[in-house]
């Protein structure tokens, strides 16, 4: 049974931006299951798409209904949530956030892109650095993903006595693995070079020379040719399948049938296909960057390695895939990490307390 959460008193009228509920990533995924333990029956909740899959010209009409749309649903409202992500994330969400402290309202950023970095110290001039940091300013609050990103923003970026860190969460199975003798591998994701996918490919080699019968299954959009025809090249096209971007259903049936879990990736926030994977029961490998150290101790419930490292990848990779006892030991102490730690309810219960507060 999934755990229930309560807010007594008058109802926030919370208006909430961020991505369609159907786009893929992982912010809808963190929305979808706000709804799904009934945020929407805690609050008074409106939810504005600022952006949907597709084309450019579909995003900025998207963009231009919200924009429309936004006056007359925020002069109803208390509070604005809005979810956040650097580059064209910030640049739509940056119009909401000053027309609401125009309108006197308390704001919510919620921070979920695990690039900000980059897109702050490297991107940026010194004006657009000033431009974000007068955004983040005018929030009442600021929510950040892990402690490491609530160490960058009170560097500089916004006032830390109005940062909160809230780990993502997920709604994990309430039975998770059994059945860890496959030699199956999953990722999930984009496919590109930030992801570490790249590295993923050269270290199947390593792997498959060890296992032959390994299988890796590599879901998700990007330049799906291109790897493919890399995946060729390495002489591992065999063990390797791109099946693109994948359903709810289809993650789930893969969660069943593979029992080990890779996220190669260069940068993150607090990543929701790792707690995903590991609330299924999946040993998981991780690259030890942005929020993922906060989520895996190594060798307890997970296996942490360096990122842009093949040889690594295929050392861990290896070290699971040759032992099951291994293997179902890190794969049952992730499920149990994911359901004490990371599941949904607890962070939508500090976002409720948030509310609470700047609803006074």
């Amino acid at each position: 049974m999934q755990p229930t959460v309560s807010l007594s008193g008058n109802l926030p009228r919370v208006l909430m931006v961020g991505p369609g509920r159907d786009v893929r990533g992982g912010v809808s995924t963190v929305v979808n299951n706000y709804y799904a333990l009934g945020l929407d029956r805690q609050i008074d909740l409106t939810y504005l798409t600022s952006m949907k899959n597709g084309s450019k010209l579909r995003k900025a009409l998207v963009f231009a209904q919200a924009c429309l749309r936004f006056n007359g649903l925020m002069k109803q409202a208390d509070i604005l949530h809005v979810h956040l992500s650097p580059r064209a994330s910030f640049a739509r969400k940056a119009v909401f956030v000053e027309r609401a402290h125009r309108m006197g309202k308390k704001i919510i950023i919620h921070q979920h892109g695990g690039n900000f970095h980059d897109f702050y110290y490297r991107e940026s001039s010194p004006k657009k650095q000033e431009h974000i940091r007068r955004i983040f300013h005018m929030a009442d609050h600021v929510i950040v993903l892990s402690e490491e990103w609530q160490k960058f923003f009170a560097n500089g970026v916004c006032d830390p006595g109005r940062i909160t860190v809230i780990h993502n969460g997920v709604i994990p199975p309430e039975e998770s693995k059994t059945d860890y003798e496959d030699h199956q591998v999953l990722y999930l994701g984009l496919l590109n070079k930030m992801k570490g996918t790249d590295e993923l490919l050269e270290a199947v080699p390593s792997v498959v020379k060890e296992i032959p019968d390994a299988v890796f299954h590599l879901c998700g959009s990007g330049n799906l040719d291109s790897y493919r025809r890399r995946a060729e090249e390495l002489g591992v096209a065999e063990h390797i399948r791109f099946p693109g971007w994948i359903d709810a259903s289809e993650r789930e049936k893969l969660f069943s049938v593979c029992s080990t879990f890779i996220l190669p990736s260069h940068i993150e926030g607090m990543p929701m296909s790792l707690l995903e994977a590991m609330g299924n029961g999946l040993a998981s490998v991780a690259t030890s960057v942005g929020g993922i150290p906060q989520i895996i101790t190594n060798e307890k419930n997970g296996l942490l390695i360096p990122p842009e490292d093949p040889a690594a990848i295929s050392c861990a990779l290896l070290h699971l895939l040759s032992d099951r006892d291994l293997k179902k030991r890190i794969g049952t102490a992730g499920a149990s990490t994911v359901r004490e730690r990371f599941h949904a309810a607890g962070g939508m219960k500090q976002i409720l307390d948030i509310y609470r507060e700047l609803a006074g």
